[in-house]
């Protein structure tokens, strides 16, 4: 799984920062908890949320978009 790359500067929540990254993705694609972490403290380490907080905000937008979600982050 591969997250888009789409921000280009500060946004507000975590929320509104992944929803930017998973809206390229298309039904039924898998989103690796891993990857979006990984991603999110890369490309927007002002934000504070907790890998906790950040794996809620993925699989609600998982759902809201029909997307699979890979538990993968305490591998």
């Amino acid at each position: 799984m591969s997250i888009a790359r789409r921000t280009t500067g500060p946004v507000g929540t975590a929320r509104d920062f992944l929803a930017v990254e998973l809206a390229s993705s298309r039904y039924g694609d898998i989103v690796s908890v891993k990857a979006a972490i990984k991603t999110t403290r890369r490309d927007a380490p002002y934000l504070q949320d907790t890998d906790d907080e950040l794996t809620e905000e993925i699989v609600d937008l998982a759902r809201e978009l029909g997307l699979a979600v890979l538990f993968d982050a305490r591998d």
